[in-house]
């Protein structure tokens, strides 16, 4: 395990820690994290290391964009993604999101079954003939789905690590 994975790990850890206690990833954590990311990728890749990181932070921070303008999520998960995607690359970034988004998934149906709000949920959002034509039902879903708010930024760091060990494509990061 090299520098960037201990880095990365200990931004984590640190992420998951405040977020499940105080539901908040800081940015006195994230920008010194983001700022290392791309000093160690220009130590050991020159310019090309830093254009890598660089890319993999702004494929990070797009990717969560929209979901946050939505409301379905916090600026620090957004950062977080970005920080990752700086540590990582587009490839590894992108196996993180996907991994992320489906424990992510995971943890919201099971919340939304507790309060027996997932059939509802499920039937607005997969039936779009419905939505488009009586859309106070996505209002109605978007609430239920609201009121079981988690911190976010602990699928990405589960995802992250599942990344780590498990890349898509038998590539490393």
């Amino acid at each position: 395990m090299g520098m960037n994975e201990v880095a990365l790990g200990i931004t984590l850890g640190i992420a998951v820690f405040t977020d499940w206690r105080e539901h908040k990833i800081y940015n006195k954590l994230l920008f010194p994290a983001f700022f290392i990311a791309l000093l160690l990728h220009t130590v050991q890749g020159g310019v090309f290391g830093l254009a890598n990181s660089l890319l993999g932070a702004t494929v990070g921070f797009a990717l969560l964009l929209l979901p946050y303008f939505m409301g379905g999520m916090g600026a620090g998960d957004v950062k977080l993604l970005a920080v990752i995607g700086a540590f990582g690359g587009v490839p590894f970034v992108l196996t993180c999101f996907l991994y992320g988004a489906i424990i992510g998934g995971l943890i919201s149906s099971y919340l939304l079954a507790r309060r027996k709000a997932l059939g509802n949920t499920l039937r607005h959002f997969l039936v779009f003939f419905t939505i488009f034509r009586n859309p106070q039902h996505l209002s109605r879903s978007m609430s239920d789905a609201r009121q079981e708010k988690f911190p976010y930024g602990i699928a990405i760091a589960l995802g992250t690590l599942i990344a780590l060990f498990s890349p898509l494509g038998g590539g490393g990061s």
